[in-house]
């Protein structure tokens, strides 16, 4: 058995795995990463980073060079039955994940840091804190951090899951090359779509579609032109006619789980999407990601490694935090998809006349976040 029994394993190099590789191997803590694919993922889907995001990038000093690569719209323009609604201002970085990713992993190199690729879990004993993987290795360690994404071994293995809900809506997305400055948001009868620029070229393209349709929950499932066409109809067919037959077309469905009971056991704490899978609609799943890499990282370094006592604080603060954007991101998927004419007529005015009240929930509770407060505050 290999031995790495005074590391913290990590598993998966996403965006929670190498940001927490990264804040314990600056702090001199021993940690390793294990990430089943080959290399780190060139995956190229968009991403939006708002303020509390932001601030994370800005502590694992990356901020820069991510923004150098990435676009930064000042802009959210929302349009409803081919009518522009209201602009309003913004602050966030929008760009690719792959950049994010190739970001964390070169500043986890730079601090000699140490990943293990095609390390695929197959089973882990938190009592005994042994990992084991499909390519018949095995280590011990000394705590387990699960970052291994929405369908998370670590975290089925621990709890008692019930299988995922349809939430009723199934996303479109696309990178394609076009110049565009601004966030741009069309609601529309039981659908909406964003585009939004990631670099000086491209552009992502959502679409999210209230729908019956129960697409797999992959964001890798190739979809084509023609069947995006039937999903969105002919309302709002102007804010999608760049895209046509040549465009690289993915698909997936969005659904639903509870809050977990538990985001620690034993010696296994959970983070990232294996800790909240959340509906898209606020763009927050990277932000909690990083949030979440950030307070238990820190929490370990003030607490010396006392892995009880950052579990327990990380624990008490994340739940409450996860609750609150969850809740966001699903009343913004009803908003965004309204149907009655008389509550969009109140929807739009409301965003027109009254823009202040229309973003408050998510600038404050959401943008205004400082993750660093609260490990500040709660002990």
């Amino acid at each position: 058995m290999n031995e790495y029994h005074d590391h913290i394993a990590i598993i998966g190099a996403g965006i929670s795995g190498l940001a927490l590789a990264c804040i314990l191997k600056k702090a001199k803590i021993p940690v390793v990463v294990f990430e089943k694919s080959k290399q780190v993922s060139d995956y190229g889907a968009g991403i939006s980073l708002s303020p509390n995001g932001m601030r994370v990038l800005k502590e694992l000093d990356i901020f820069n060079e991510v923004v150098s690569v990435s676009a930064n719209p000042n802009q959210a323009t929302f349009f409803s039955g081919n009518k522009k609604i209201n602009s309003f201002d913004v602050d966030v970085i929008t760009t690719s994940r792959q950049v994010l990713y190739k970001s964390l992993y070169e500043k986890y190199k730079f601090l000699n840091g140490e990943i293990l690729f095609d390390h695929d879990l197959s089973n882990l004993d938190c009592i005994n804190l042994k990992v084991s993987f499909t390519n018949s290795k095995e280590y011990k360690i000394a705590h387990i951090a699960a970052c291994d994404g929405i369908k998370s071994l670590c975290r089925q293995t621990n709890e008692i899951e019930s299988e995922p809900i349809y939430s009723g809506y199934s996303v479109w997305r696309a990178v394609l090359k076009k110049n565009q400055k601004e966030i741009k948001t069309f609601l529309g009868p039981n659908h909406h779509i964003v585009t939004y620029p990631i670099s000086n070229s491209k552009i992502s393209f959502v679409a999210a579609i209230k729908t019956s349709k129960q697409y797999k929950e992959s964001w890798r499932t190739v979809g084509t032109f023609n069947e995006l066409k039937e999903d969105l109809g002919i309302s709002n067919s102007n804010f999608y006619s760049f895209i046509n037959e040549d465009t690289s077309l993915f698909k997936w469905g969005v659904y639903i789980r509870p809050l977990i009971k538990n985001l620690k056991y034993n010696n296994l704490t959970l983070l990232g999407d294996a800790a909240h899978p959340i509906v898209p609609f606020l763009g927050q799943g990277g932000c909690l990601a990083l949030e979440d890499a950030y307070i238990f990282g820190n929490l370990l370094i003030k607490h010396n490694s006392d892995f009880d006592k950052a579990q327990n604080v990380y624990e008490s603060v994340r739940k409450k935090r996860i609750k609150t954007v969850m809740n966001l991101s699903l009343r913004q998927g009803y908003l965004n998809h309204i149907s009655n004419p008389v509550i969009v007529f109140l929807r739009n005015l409301v965003m027109r006349y009254m823009p202040s009240l229309a973003m408050r929930s998510i600038k404050f509770k959401v943008w205004n976040y400082d993750p660093s407060l609260d490990i500040k505050n709660f002990d």
